[in-house]
């Protein structure tokens, strides 16, 4: 599975997910080629680590005119997830970031959210603590960026023209 398609499986299953928890913020990509800006409120999500598990394993296949393999590794994709959300301090029920990305965890790690995964080859992992650095915004104002990092795992294919052995001639083999 290549990078993209991961992304937007994950994307579009938690979009799916959050109306049902009554929120409606944007799951957006980070740090886009295009350099588009944060908006104010919004989940981000972007890469942070690929490793693999295991040892590729190999199938092969003849169809009489070429012989192929097919070579295939679990990846694990490590994500970052934060969320972005402007204090309104008239708004004693708001959600701030920190509640936001508590719902996000929950959910990456729900039946639902599995279910769907799966269903696409995909494996979720257990998901980090909630970790809620500091900053200064771009307002000179202190701010929060919550977040957490979850594995994702999926198969990486290979596969390549393989000869054929057409006779095997005797001879001595020594070890």
């Amino acid at each position: 599975m290549k990078q993209k398609q991961l992304e937007a499986t994950v994307r579009g299953a938690l979009l799916a997910l959050l109306p049902e928890q009554g929120i409606s913020l944007p799951v957006l990509a980070a740090f886009q080629p295009t350099k588009q800006g944060r908006v104010d409120d919004g989940i981000y999500f972007f890469p942070v680590g690929r490793g693999t598990r295991g040892w590729q394993s190999r199938r092969y296949r003849d169809d009489g005119a070429a012989l192929t393999a097919t070579e295939s590794q679990i990846n694990e994709s490590m994500y970052q997830f934060q969320a972005f959300v402007e204090d309104d301090l008239a708004a004693p029920e708001q959600l701030l970031a920190s509640d936001v990305l508590s719902v996000v965890r929950g959910l990456l790690q729900s039946m639902k959210f599995t279910q769907a995964m799966t269903a696409a080859g995909i494996g979720v992992q257990r998901a980090t603590d909630i970790v809620t650095p500091s900053f200064v915004n771009d307002r000179d104002n202190f701010d929060f960026n919550p977040n957490f990092t979850v594995i994702f795992t999926h198969h990486r294919n290979i596969t390549q023209a393989t000869a054929h052995i057409e006779q095997v001639a005797p001879g001595i083999h020594r070890i």
